[in-house]
């Protein structure tokens, strides 16, 4: 089965969001109202979405790391099918969510993001039923420390897919970077700057769902 392609909208305009979406929905799986989007405008960006894209699924990537069941279901309220804790915070916080997200029948997904040793919380956000997990290289990171996409990164996205868990991958997955990936039973691909910040998302979100469905092919 091909990955999912999830499209990460980190706009801090409402109807910025909208026309993203509007644009490049035919050619991805998840539409993710992003951290600093949900920041900007409120939780109101989540209805609007579920309201408009009844058949996608909508993430809400609240990285919530504590008070996470109130966040939560403040989320799964909105119309969220899934919504994100931080891997960095308590194993309390990230069990709180899950536990919300099995209440709705939802999702909860665990950020990797800044944690020193992937596998090991890997397993233990497992133990606790999560069964979905994202490995994020750092936009910070990236920008500063030169962090890009190596066999190591991809080893690791491996043996987490061994694991059974689901995972996706983010930060600054482009079409470059995809063939590394070749093989590796990704559950999604997490695409923000490399299609919203295009002269043409939509086309470039095509490019992607064609890439997509020629390295992983059904």
């Amino acid at each position: 089965m091909s990955p999912k392609i999830q499209l990460a909208m980190d706009t801090l305009d409402f109807n910025h969001a909208l026309e993203l979406a509007r644009q490049t929905s035919p050619y991805v799986d998840i539409i993710e109202a992003g951290t600093p989007l949900i920041k900007s405008v409120g939780i109101e960006i989540v209805r609007q979405l579920r309201a408009a894209y009844p058949n996608k699924i909508i993430l809400a990537d609240l990285k919530s790391s504590d008070v996470g069941a109130y966040e939560a279901n403040m989320a799964f309220e909105a119309g969220a099918d899934v919504v994100t804790t931080q891997g960095i915070t308590t194993l309390a916080t990230i069990t709180e969510v899950q536990r919300e997200a099995d209440k709705w029948k939802r999702r909860a997904e665990v950020d990797m993001t800044g944690v020193k040793d992937v596998i090991a919380r890997a397993r233990e956000v497992k133990a606790v039923g999560v069964s979905l997990v994202l490995y994020h290289r750092s936009i910070d990171e990236e920008v500063t420390a030169g962090a890009l996409w190596d066999e190591a990164a991809v080893q690791t996205v491996r043996s987490l897919c061994e694991m059974g868990l689901d995972v996706a991958i983010a930060g600054g997955v482009n079409l470059d970077v995809l063939p590394l990936l070749k093989g590796v039973p990704l559950y999604g691909i997490v695409i923000g700057r490399g299609i919203t910040a295009q002269p043409d998302p939509a086309a470039t979100a095509k490019a992607v769902f064609e890439s997509v469905k020629e390295i992983w092919p059904a």
